[in-house]
């Protein structure tokens, strides 16, 4: 099933839209259906000239962002562990002498560094998150978040990994499951600081309570801080055009966990 899913989120994201919609007007101009040909070319340029800018992108965002509820920073203090959500990681390569955290990772674990240290140096962090990658399965994230955690003076025990879980449905159950047997004492319901990209919080936050955990959002990775009507932003990016892929991607995994009750 993991699998099969991964195969199909790649054939429901812009990429694919593109690509089918290009392959659909050659295809019908090679047929001399030149109208029909021209209408679906210039629909797909017009769908991808929109995502590629920034207002779309901004817009997308948005839609996720203001979804995150506003919560009172001093309930943290009564949370049993500060969660961060990988976001990938490198392998090393011909190219690449050592692994490394993804720009996103990097991002979702400093937060979780500063929330540790705001919080007195109390409540532990628990990075969550395997190897989503069907074809390489071996797990490097979490001990990799470990080694540098420990770098920077934060004690072992205060920083736990889990690294099963391939997405974010499974690491919500993880999470729970972990923390139940680490914090023994802790209610029915334990309490979190969630650590996440702003894009990726709400679905997260839907699963985690889901699986049975009260999630405080703590957001890190935010990409865009406010609507630009310049110029620029009406030109055509690449950054734009993958912010506004992963806003879709986001929505696409919304509506899916609804389908198969992981919501």
């Amino acid at each position: 099933m993991f699998l099969i899913l991964k195969l199909l989120k790649q054939f429901l994201l812009p990429p694919a839209w593109i690509a089918a919609g290009l392959a659909a007007g050659i295809w019908l101009l090679a047929r001399k259906k030149a109208k029909a040909g021209m209408l679906i070319l210039c629909l797909t340029l017009a769908v991808f000239y929109l995502l590629a800018t920034g207002p779309v992108a901004f817009l997308l965002t948005r839609s996720l962002e203001c979804l995150i509820p506003k919560v009172d920073k001093d309930k943290f203090p009564e949370t049993e562990a500060i969660v961060v959500l990988a976001g990938g990681a490198l392998k090393e390569g011909p190219f690449r002498p050592r692994p490394e955290l993804g720009g996103i990772s990097w991002k979702r674990f400093w937060r979780g560094i500063e929330l540790y240290r705001e919080l007195g140096d109390n409540i532990p962090i628990l990075y969550s998150g395997g190897s989503g990658d069907p074809l390489d399965p071996a797990p490097l994230e979490p001990g990799l978040a470990r080694k540098y955690a420990v770098s920077l003076g934060i004690p072992e025990k205060d920083f736990w990994t889990e690294s099963v879980s391939r997405n974010t449905y499974e690491s919500g159950r993880m999470i729970k499951k972990i923390i139940g047997e680490r914090c023994p004492e802790a209610i029915t319901r334990p309490r979190i600081v969630l650590v996440t990209s702003s894009i990726h919080m709400i679905r997260s936050l839907m699963v985690m309570e889901k699986a049975g955990l009260t999630a405080l959002p703590a957001a890190a990775d935010f990409p865009v801080s406010r609507l630009k009507l310049d110029v620029f932003n009406f030109i055509p990016s690449a950054e734009n055009f993958a912010l506004s892929s992963a806003c879709i991607h986001e929505w696409l995994g919304i509506a899916g966990y609804y389908l198969m009750n992981r919501l």
